[in-house]
């Protein structure tokens, strides 16, 4: 009897691709936004440099008596290192097996790394911060939260950065991150207390634009190529393709080819937060 193999997820995927895009264009390890202050111009050359400033607000906002951190998300182990570079002891929690090589390579020895979902890996030790750099977003709150409290210690602290949807707002044309009036609602339900709560918006919305620039100028002309090259030698497939796949192609247009992806969208339909608690 043969075992089925599980499917890869495809935001596993989406962030494995991203990461050798950062690597091979960027020269940077980080999957997350940049934070881009007003003297910082928002050119792709930058990007390394704001998204080091992401990591230097977190490593400012992290109290004093921390020690231990658990990495939830943990992306390529970028952040990690400069965690342990600071002399804090840091273990990682990825669900893509990719990934969870990458920081294993990359910190031999230095960080222990729990291959799978947060909400659902066995964590038998206790930490003084639960951080979630851009990966609460990928959260079951509850279930989460519920794994937060066991696994921090008395008055540990769990710190979030990442993107919210604003509910007020409207339906949003930018996809990703949790509904943000309704996520502080069930955050109310447990037992975490709001020490600090910092918008960034403003200085995370440039990577939006950014994001919109490449979509015009590099994946839009790419695609048109591939598509006229691929219709030219297999017209019966790609029929067939067009017809199979109709509203996931509808979905991608809309989200990435409709010229949405601006500055001025990511404010009015996102809030993103660097919030601390003491749980």
């Amino acid at each position: 009897m043969s075992l089925r193999k599980e499917k890869i997820r495809s935001k596993d995927t989406g962030l494995e691709l991203g990461l050798l895009i950062a690597q091979y264009f960027f020269d940077t390890e980080h999957l997350h936004y940049g934070i881009w202050p007003k003297d910082l111009d928002v050119k792709p050359i930058n990007i390394k440099k704001a998204q080091e400033n992401h990591s230097q607000f977190i490593l400012d906002t992290i109290p004093e008596n921390v020690k231990s951190i658990l990495d939830v998300g943990g992306g390529s182990g970028g952040l990690a290192q400069k965690l342990t570079n600071q002399n804090y002891q840091v273990d990682c929690v990825s669900p893509s097996e990719y990934l969870a090589d990458e920081i294993e390579k990359k910190l031999a020895g230095k960080v222990n790394v729990y291959h799978g979902k947060f909400e659902d890996v066995s964590i038998p030790k206790k930490y003084d911060l639960v951080l979630f750099s851009e990966s609460f977003q990928y959260m079951r709150i509850r279930h989460a939260l519920k794994k937060v409290l066991q696994v921090t210690k008395p008055n540990g602290h769990m710190l979030i950065f990442d993107y919210f949807t604003l509910e007020s707002a409207g339906k949003s044309p930018i996809g990703g991150g949790h509904k943000w009036e309704t996520s502080q609602k069930i955050i109310s339900e447990f037992p975490f207390e709001l020490i600090s709560d910092q918008d960034l918006s403003k200085e995370a919305a440039p990577t939006q634009a950014l994001l919109g620039q490449f979509a015009d100028q590099v994946a839009d002309p790419g695609r048109k190529i591939l598509g006229e090259y691929l219709e030219s030698h297999y017209p019966k497939l790609m029929k067939f393709l067009k017809w199979k796949l109709s509203n996931k192609i509808e979905k991608i247009e809309k989200e990435y080819f409709s010229g949405i992806q601006s500055v001025e969208t990511f404010i009015k339909h996102k809030t993103y937060r660097l919030l601390l608690y003491r749980a």
